[in-house]
């Protein structure tokens, strides 16, 4: 509870709280008379107030983005609905900027997907070469032709 009249320091303390809406009523009062009365006051709320409200638009701004970008990854894996779809294509086609977004996105897991499927062929080449080296070096090839021979024998 705060007694008597607020100071400039009690207002530094309460300013981020005032902004918030995370003060009582009589608080948010008290604050706002003072801020009406103190012109230094009121010019470190401006400031900071200017600073959280760019901040939270910023943020907004970066949560509809990502919202975009995964609605359009969705869009380019065909996991929306119809619906969905036809509203996407009506804002492609109405939107550079959309397009762009919808075919780097799809040109990036054409990508990867290439990439992994090329690394993934590289290690069968690899590990399959390693071995008939290693059955090579180990003389297996003849062990097993050895057997062979010595199995048709015995029928």
């Amino acid at each position: 509870m705060l007694k008597g009249n607020l100071t400039c320091e009690n207002i530094s303390r309460l300013i981020l709280p005032y902004i918030d809406d995370k003060l009582t009523e009589n608080q948010r009062n008290r604050v706002a008379i003072h801020l009406r009365n103190c012109p230094f006051c009121m010019e470190k709320y401006r400031i900071i107030k200017s600073l959280f409200d760019k901040i939270k638009q910023k943020n907004i701004q970066r949560a509809k983005k990502f919202q975009q970008y995964k609605l359009l990854s969705a869009y380019c894996d065909n996991e929306v609905s119809e619906n969905t779809k036809d509203n996407i294509e009506a804002s492609l086609a109405l939107s550079c900027e959309l397009t762009q977004k919808a075919i780097k996105i799809n040109n990036l897991k054409k990508l990867m997907n290439y990439v992994f499927e090329s690394q993934f062929a590289n290690i069968e080449l690899n590990m399959e070469k390693d071995i008939i080296n290693r059955l090579k070096n180990d003389n297996i090839f003849k062990k097993i032709k050895t057997k062979i021979k010595k199995f048709k024998l015995h029928f």
